[in-house]
């Protein structure tokens, strides 16, 4: 039976499957890495050719033309596919260099089997990229989805060094796109910040993401590293006379020293030159700005010179104007002192103390600014365990001590107590029910005492509240107390008693979801039974009511015009009981609760 073979480009060829013999002595295939390729291959055609050899001995006797070398996967997606025919490239048995790359491809066809470090992992996409295929074909090949293959690319561009610490774990992978955002601006301080990892400096790979900046000078640092890099923040004097600006800019230098003296005799600290955002934007269109975290850097010592000789000109010229402002103002006061009749001797001392305040305020501006750093810093994340944070967000809620009187404080804490802890703590409660002339308990009837000295109520509420003693305890305890004043049912005590309960208003009413959401697991079944019951109450009622007003629409339409209705007496039994009435014995009336 004839052969037909079809020649393809780049020394591939097509050969019916039926011609190549499959060696019964491999490793057990992957169903599942078998399955990826044959989806891969369905979508875009078979990217990488299996390697086959001559067939030899018996293989040759029993018709077959090759011997499938490499592609064990590949081969049987093909054949999953049920095509006839796959593309394949011969190599010879007893050629060298096709031996290694008959042997490297065998290696590769087990790779996705195996647990590699990202390293090893890039070295296998290296294999395959060498070996002219794209990165949908090294994907396809290795069995992996691109994405994967393309991370292992970008793993490819940084330094070896920081490739092994990658595959190590030294560096996380989430650093990556950190260090070639450094490599594609500088290498040498990704070679530095490299090799400072690697020689111990591994503390500084949490900041490379959140604070790369600061990373970076902690590595330049500590290392010793004669690599350029500056922060672009402000110019001080250590800076001028290193990068030795010239003689112009040193003086420069000085009259803002002499300016900011006679500006603000009392500002602690050297001159403020900061740089300006115009001048961060020369740095960024030159390719030559790190950015990440709160300072950028710069790391072109040429362009970082000129910049420094720009803020040094501009605060010279903004310094000049402000003493040339400030000297017009002082002989414009002059002028008035000399020409007021009366002098008044406060008024040296008030220009003075303003004089000295316009002074505090220009320095503000920067001090602000150095605030702002400081507390991100410092305070943008806190430990939830901490007794004083707890303290601030957990008294914080609760508002300051009731005090009575004109000018009332507290009001927040005194509804706590009086609507909420009085009513469902069991020690502010005495049993008030009567008897009956035969002996027997009346109505229950339940006294919480006068809501008017509510000293009783606050002082059970501190106690409870100072008595914790970790974060989460004082947590716990102020939604025990804020909670219970949400959901205590007032229908116990009578309607001038009963209020609403305190709305807690936040931004996008978080605060209110929030409670809600914690509270609600824990309200017991007898309080979600008595809601019900009061709502269905409260609808029968509605609709009684309408259906009472809607008859006597009716019943005005039909009366005759003039006519008054009838009047008719409901006769009682002449007794009514308070209590189950739902007043009490002041005649008040209980209104219903809206929970």
């Amino acid at each position: 039976m004839a052969t037909t073979v079809t020649e393809a480009p780049a020394g591939t060829i097509t050969v019916p499957l039926e011609r190549i013999y499959v060696p019964e002595n491999v490793r057990q295939l992957d169903p599942e890495h078998v399955d990826a390729l044959a989806g891969s291959i369905a979508l875009q055609g078979q990217l990488v050719p299996v390697i086959v050899a001559l067939a030899e001995s018996d293989a040759a006797e029993q018709g077959f033309t090759h011997e499938l070398v490499a592609g064990f996967h590949r081969h049987a997606a093909i054949v999953k596919l049920t095509h006839t025919a796959i593309d394949v490239v011969v190599r010879e048995r007893d050629a060298e260099s096709d031996g290694a790359e008959v042997a490297a491809a065998r290696a590769t066809e087990n790779i996705a089997r195996k647990q590699l470090s990202p390293y090893e992992e890039a070295l296998a996409v290296k294999a395959m990229l060498d070996r002219n295929l794209t990165e949908d074909g090294a994907a396809q090949a290795l069995g992996w989805p691109k994405v994967r293959v393309t991370a292992r690319v970008k793993l490819l561009e940084l330094p070896e060094t920081a490739q092994k610490l990658v595959g190590t774990g030294a560096i996380p992978l989430a650093c990556v796109d950190t260090l070639r955002g450094i490599g594609e601006v500088s290498e040498p301080v990704l070679n530095t910040v490299v090799e400072y990892i690697a020689e111990g400096g591994d503390h500084i790979v949490d900041e490379l993401q959140n604070d790369t900046s600061r990373a970076i000078g902690r590595a330049l640092r500590d290392s010793g590293s004669k690599t350029f890099a500056a922060y672009l923040t402000h110019v001080d004097a250590r800076g001028i006379e290193a990068l030795k600006l010239g003689k112009k800019a040193t003086a420069q230098f000085k009259e803002i020293e002499r300016l900011h003296k006679e500006l603000t005799p009392y500002a602690y600290g050297p001159p403020p030159i900061r740089f300006s955002e115009h001048e961060v934007d020369q740095a960024r269109a030159a390719r030559v700005l790190i950015e990440g975290g709160d300072v950028p850097v710069i790391v072109d010592r040429p362009l970082y010179r000129e910049l420094c000789k720009d803020a040094l000109k501009r605060t010279a010229d903004e310094f000049a104007q402000r003493a040339a402002q400030l000297a017009r103002q002082r002989a414009a006061q002059k002028t008035l002192d000399l020409t007021a009749k009366h002098v008044d001797p406060a008024a040296e001392p008030k220009r003075e103390h303003r004089h000295q305040m316009r002074q505090f305020a220009a320095q503000a501006h920067g001090v602000n600014i150095d605030l702002g750093w400081s507390l991100r810093k410092g305070l943008g994340t806190v430990d939830p365990s901490d007794m004083t944070v707890a303290r601030f967000f957990a008294y914080a809620a609760l508002g300051s001590d009731y005090h009575s009187g004109y000018g009332k404080t507290g009001e927040t804490v005194l509804q706590l107590a009086v609507t909420g802890i009085r009513l469902v703590v069991e020690e502010f409660r005495t049993d008030a029910t009567k008897l009956k002339k035969d002996g027997t308990r009346g109505v229950l009837r339940i006294d919480y005492g006068d809501p008017h000295k509510p000293d009783d109520a606050l002082a059970w509420l501190w106690k409870f509240v100072d008595g914790a003693r970790t974060a989460g305890d004082l947590y716990g305890r102020v939604l025990v107390v804020i909670a219970a004043e949400q959901y205590a049912s007032r229908l116990v005590v009578p309607s001038s008693q009963q209020h609403r309960p305190l709305g807690w208003h936040s931004h996008n009413d978080q605060a209110a979801k929030a409670l809600a959401k914690l509270a609600g697991p824990h309200l017991p079944a007898s309080l979600k039974q008595l809601q019900k019951a009061i709502a269905k109450a409260k609808a029968d009622h509605d609709r009684q009511l309408a259906e009472i007003e809607q008859a006597q629409r009716a019943a005005a339409v039909e009366r005759p015009r003039g006519q008054r209705p009838d009047l008719k007496v409901i006769e009682g039994d002449g007794e009514s009981d308070p209590d189950e009435t739902g007043g009490d014995e002041d005649g008040e009336v209980y209104d219903d609760l809206v929970a």
